[in-house]
């Protein structure tokens, strides 16, 4: 691994129908890269403007068929970076230049996620916040939306995201638990809470516990995609 200062960062972002938030989060990252440092976004064949968002906003737009886990390994064979930076597009993150630099600083070969937010005042949400920070720590489980940032090396070594629809975060914290799996850094990565909107936050939370079981018993991601979506 090079030093601090050599560290490049290769921000990939998968995408579909994101064209309304997407020049947020892309603002936020453009404020922390340097030289070397690389923005790819992955879009999986929207509908909508999301391409040419991502293109005004200076990233480097690729195709791959709509799997969250296709897309992301497709944005990874394009990379260039020494450590990867894994953000789900209806995110925000604070701390530009300064941020950009904390990540350059990780140690290598371990990997972090970010501490969830939600962009919603509801006090209910910073409940939310509260046991998915507990679920980080105590049970090593961070989710997809917590952002995931890895050396090159150790992507590699754990095999990498599978072309899954549904569970590609999962399936990779459990297969980086060999190698001291995922820490969770003080920084905040805020996400949207439309999905929690959509279906309420309970109905939503207890949703996705029920479909993490049915993946880690076994039950085919194509089908879970489909119930999740339905």
């Amino acid at each position: 691994m090079p030093a601090e200062a050599n560290v490049t960062l290769s921000w990939i972002i998968p995408a579909r129908e994101e064209a309304r938030g997407l020049a947020l989060l892309l603002a936020d990252v453009q404020e922390g890269l340097a030289e070397g440092d690389e923005l790819i976004v992955v879009d999986g064949e929207s509908q909508d403007d999301t391409p040419t968002v991502a293109r005004l906003h200076g990233a480097h737009v690729v195709s791959s068929p709509p799997s969250r886990g296709g897309q992301l390994r497709h944005g990874v064979t394009l990379a260039q970076g020494h450590r990867f930076v894994l953000i789900h597009a209806d995110s925000r993150l604070a701390g530009g230049a300064e941020l950009s630099r904390q990540l350059r600083r990780l140690p290598p070969g371990r990997a972090h996620c970010f501490r969830l937010k939600v962009d919603d005042p509801n006090p209910c949400f910073r409940v939310l916040e509260w046991l998915v920070a507990m679920r980080t720590t105590v049970l090593g489980l961070p989710y997809g939306d917590q952002g995931l940032v890895l050396d090159r090396r150790l992507y590699e070594r754990c095999g990498g995201f599978r072309d899954l629809p549904l569970m590609e975060d999962v399936d990779l914290v459990l297969r980086l638990r060999p190698w001291g799996g995922v820490r969770q850094l003080p920084h905040g990565i805020c996400t949207s809470a439309r999905r929690w909107r959509r279906h309420g936050l309970p109905g939503t939370s207890l949703r996705n516990m029920i479909l993490m079981l049915r993946w880690v018993l076994g039950e085919d991601s194509e089908t879970l995609k489909r119930d999740y979506y339905s």
